[in-house]
């Protein structure tokens, strides 16, 4: 209960005054909860969705949503993406990206990716039909932290010294990022079916698509790269199904 409680507090904003014992090891400790935090996210999500709906339709409950995801789990991922843009397309040396991107400042790499992340995520999200919307925002959160796991094993840390990325990376067991696969899987599998494990399947090559172009710049990961990989996958996930819902009926 205290990794669960732990993962709650790092992930999200929620007020969980609980004071825990720790360790060292108690981070990593927690990704096997990772999807079931995604989950509560995404729920809140969708259920801001529907009572914005209330007040007017069209593209406001959208943003409403996307302005509640941003306050609950505050804007970590995001942060992370606007950092790890502003050093990556920076075109400097391994190490000056590195200096970039532990700065606090929001450089213009860092804005416009934020801002796109927001605008794909609002765009997909307006072209998935009403009836459907639901489960997708309470499962997009669940579906990158299901995989998230499984990056920071296969990753190491790129920095020379410790940071919160150093808290996770390459530390976990492989009984911990498979539960969270497990678990990840069959939240998916119950709502979606075997939808919902295609639409993982795709969520895993994203991630792994990310991971392989950070590695080409960084040879290894840090906590900023891993929260702009939960950007990447979100928005995979997402467009799976608006692609899905395009094309054929589910």
């Amino acid at each position: 209960m205290d990794s669960f409680i732990l993962a709650l507090q790092f992930l999200t904003r929620l007020p969980i005054n609980i004071n825990i014992d720790v360790k060292e090891d108690s981070f990593a400790k927690g990704v096997v909860y990772f999807p079931i935090v995604g989950l509560i996210v995404g729920l809140i999500n969708a259920v801001i969705y529907y009572l914005a709906g209330y007040i007017l339709d069209g593209f406001f409950p959208i943003v409403c949503t996307l302005l509640a995801n941003i306050c609950v789990t505050g804007a970590l991922h995001l942060d992370g993406l606007a950092d790890t843009c502003d050093g990556i397309f920076s075109a400097r040396k391994r190490e000056r990206m590195l200096e970039i991107m532990k700065d606090s400042r929001i450089g213009t790499n860092g804005a416009l990716a934020m801002a796109f992340d927001l605008l794909f995520k609002g765009a997909i999200l307006y072209s998935i039909p009403e009836k459907s919307i639901f489960w997708v925002l309470a499962l997009t959160p669940a579906a990158a932290k299901t995989i998230l796991p499984l990056l920071m094993k296969l990753s190491v840390y790129a920095r020379a010294e410790g940071g919160m990325g150093a808290l996770y990376l390459g530390k976990q067991g492989w009984g911990r990022t498979a539960g969270a696969a497990i678990i990840g899987g069959a939240l998916q599998f119950a709502v979606f079916g075997l939808t919902g494990l295609a639409a993982i399947a795709l969520t895993l090559f994203a991630g792994l698509a990310f991971r392989s172009y950070i590695y080409s710049k960084l040879q290894g990961m840090t906590g900023d790269t891993i929260g702009a990989g939960n950007e990447v996958m979100e928005v995979a996930y997402l467009l799976f199904f608006a692609l899905l819902w395009r094309y054929l009926t589910i």
